[in-house]
């Protein structure tokens, strides 16, 4: 919606521009010295600004999340990358893993406990696993990261034998890391069944 408003912007700068009927309008409603003004600054300088105001706005609109994860930068970051942070051992099962890393260059994180928030999945998960946390707590060096397993499931899994059974299903949990003199640090995965690989992170 807020890509559209500034495609829709855009849109008006160049109708402004370029439609002569738009110009004979206003020429036909505004007074004579206002139409003087209006021709030597507004007329021309106005689609231009909205032009250029809506493609700031496109650029502002794509770059914010980013922007936002380096604003509320803290000392630890949660990272997952299907491709780095998956690996496949015997009979097609996959491993599925977080980065939990220290980005600061001079602190070492004490009391650095990650768990996640119960769900019927992740609660299965826990259960086969006997665990009580994702990570127990445990002390991150400067520039230093931890891999931190989360579960392993098979890549060929049938969705049609397991619908009832809690694997076969979707499901979105979140991931909370915390450690001593910080605040909580969260990130939210979603669980696809029928995807390979099959969990991704959602923005928020």
């Amino acid at each position: 919606m807020r890509t559209m408003s500034g495609v829709l912007i855009i849109l008006a700068g160049f109708v402004w521009k370029f439609s002569t009927e738009l110009h004979t309008f206003v020429d036909e409603i505004i007074d004579q010295d206002l139409q003087t003004w209006l021709a030597a600054h507004v007329s021309q300088i106005g689609p231009w600004a909205l032009i250029g105001g809506g493609i700031v706005w496109l650029g502002f609109l794509h770059a914010w999340p980013a922007l936002r994860d380096r604003l509320r930068r803290g000392p630890l970051a949660i990272n997952y990358q299907p491709e780095v942070h998956t690996s496949v051992r015997r009979r097609n099962m996959r491993d599925y893993h977080i980065e939990l890393r220290n980005r600061t260059m001079d602190q070492t994180i004490d009391d650095v406990i990650v768990t996640w928030d119960e769900t019927l999945f992740t609660r299965f998960i826990d259960e086969r696993l006997a665990r009580e946390w994702l990570l127990p707590p445990t002390s991150i060096a400067p520039s230093s990261s931890v891999c931190i397993f989360l579960f392993s499931v098979e890549d060929d899994l049938q969705i049609v034998e397991n619908k009832n059974a809690v694997l076969g299903r979707p499901s979105t949990f979140m991931v909370r890391a915390s450690g001593k003199g910080m605040d909580e640090l969260t990130a939210q995965f979603r669980y696809e069944p029928d995807k390979s690989p099959k969990l991704r992170r959602l923005r928020r």
